[in-house]
């Protein structure tokens, strides 16, 4: 006896969701390969059409700098490169973050250095810095190195307070780069960078920015595998643009309140503070004067002493004319 089989409109309804899955998967499919099409002709696009829009520039800070909240950047400790500006440089930062030597425990007496790039050494290797050839010159001292590429004098404060119990030096040394310090300090962002600024409320200054935001660039640089395709940078960039603050200026610095208060910071914890001028500045000079701090110009007219680009940063001869004044002047002082 034949078993009747289920009737046909009882299959054609089994049948019916499978064959909606089926075609909801191939919709699925069809759907990932174009947007997979259009993200591969979107980024072949902004590669040949926008590439220096995206690409990543790589300096000193990328390379050997990170983020941090309360400077906004600071070299990553024991770390070392290899950096290509007008030539190509060996970097290394101790363990303190620094490219000094690794600190340790001295009678000798202390002296520090502070500053942008100039100090830090761009272009030039460790061994042919200015600092250097004091600590050469002087072998009773005990000379460090605090520059920091980029940074304005509110920064330099700020690595001064954080840094001087560690070090406790006899001489705190400011280098004030007469090309872009006294704009970095009315600035919040740098290069790319978010950085802290102070502004003068109730007759003092005021820290502000802390902690600092991170940028685009410091997304970049801590996920580099993630943002290498041109789409994830100008998505991101799209995000930092709508959500970050935006950069603010000031149209009067507070440099000279930064100066002053950094030398009643170092003369209260009984150090000796003087100021080193990159270049001649007639008005500088008469705040310095008017207030007794002491200072030296270290303006050199030499083509020899200066790179012709990257900044015009100090050749090792140029260092070496540095070096000489200030040893110069620390001598009379």
């Amino acid at each position: 006896m034949e078993i009747p089989g289920p009737p046909k409109a009882v299959i054609e309804a089994e049948a019916k969701p499978k064959l909606q899955r089926r075609q909801l998967l191939a919709n699925a499919g069809l759907l990932a390969a174009s947007l997979l099409v259009v993200a591969a002709l979107s980024e072949i696009a902004l590669r040949a059409f926008y590439r220096d829009a995206f690409i990543e520039l790589e300096d000193e800070r990328t390379l050997t700098y990170r983020y941090d909240a309360q400077l906004g950047w600071f070299p990553i400790p024991n770390s070392a490169k290899r950096f290509t500006g007008f030539r190509t440089i060996n970097i290394s930062h101790n363990s303190k973050g620094f490219r000094d030597h690794e600190p340790v425990k001295s009678d000798k007496p202390g002296v520090i250095f502070l500053g942008d790039s100039l100090v830090w050494g761009f272009d030039v290797e460790s061994r042919e810095r200015f600092t250097e050839k004091i600590q050469a010159k002087h072998p009773g001292w005990s000379v460090h190195n605090f520059g920091i590429s980029g940074y304005g004098t509110d920064q330099e404060y700020l690595v001064l307070q954080r840094y001087f119990d560690d070090y406790k030096p006899r001489v705190v040394f400011l280098v004030i780069c007469g090309d872009n310090d006294n704009e970095d300090n009315g600035w919040n962002f740098r290069g790319g960078y978010y950085k802290p600024f102070y502004k003068i409320e109730n007759g003092g200054l005021k820290l502000k920015g802390v902690p600092v935001p991170k940028s685009e660039k410091v997304f970049f640089a801590e996920h580099k595998l993630l943002c290498r395709p041109y789409l994830v940078r100008l998505f991101v960039r799209v995000c930092c643009r709508w959500l970050d603050p935006r950069p603010v200026r000031s149209q009067d610095p507070p440099t000279g309140a930064l100066i002053l208060d950094m030398r009643a910071y170092v003369v209260k914890k009984g150090a000796f503070f003087a100021i080193g001028l990159q270049h001649s500045n007639v008005e500088l000079e008469r705040f310095l004067q008017k207030f007794n701090i002491p200072f030296v110009d270290l303006t050199t007219t030499n083509a020899a002493h200066c790179y012709p680009t990257y900044g015009n940063h100090w050749t090792p001869e140029g260092h070496s004319f540095v070096a000489n004044r200030i040893d110069e002047f620390l001598e009379k002082h």
